[in-house]
């Protein structure tokens, strides 16, 4: 069994090796997992830091290295549809108020909002449609990570 404390910053000559989880396993910081290579892993970082994707750590005592891989999840792709500028900020403000409103994980990437589904897929149609603004919705598989740009965890970076 493998335990790292920390994320390694530089990887000397070794062996790289791919561990793939979920999102929600990183978000505490604690993971406990078995790697392709069979290592049972632990990894257990400071209170308040968060496991993020391409995370690498080691080296193990035979000198492999394990970088995280967060798996692509089923989320809502949301964008308000077009119609003049001043419609379209106040669609989209209303569309963030609802999401928060309703405490649901969103990841903000240019005009779209992917919403993760944790709280059941339909539910989360249900609460958009509720809200009657203007939507177009997709269903796809993205990687939501902590790391993305306009994801915001529940931590402030130190």
């Amino acid at each position: 069994m493998l335990k790292f404390e920390s994320v390694t910053t530089v990887r000397a000559n070794g062996e790289l090796i791919e561990v793939n989880v979920k999102r929600q396993d990183t978000m505490r910081g604690r993971l406990r997992t078995t790697a392709p290579d069979g290592e049972d892993i632990i990894i257990e970082l400071p209170r308040g830091k968060i496991i993020n994707d391409g995370d690498m750590f080691g080296p193990s005592s035979r000198n492999k290295y394990y970088v995280i891989k967060v798996e692509p999840e089923t989320v809502l792709k949301v964008g308000v549809e077009k119609k003049d500028n001043i419609t379209d900020i106040e669609n989209n403000i209303k569309l963030g108020y609802n999401l928060g409103n309703h405490h649901l994980e969103v990841l903000i990437e240019g005009e779209h909002a992917y919403v993760t589904t944790g709280i059941g897929l339909e539910k989360v149609q249900e609460i958009l449609k509720r809200s009657k603004l203007p939507l177009k919705v997709e269903v796809v598989q993205k990687i939501v990570s902590t790391t993305a740009i306009g994801y915001f965890a529940g931590e402030e970076e130190e």
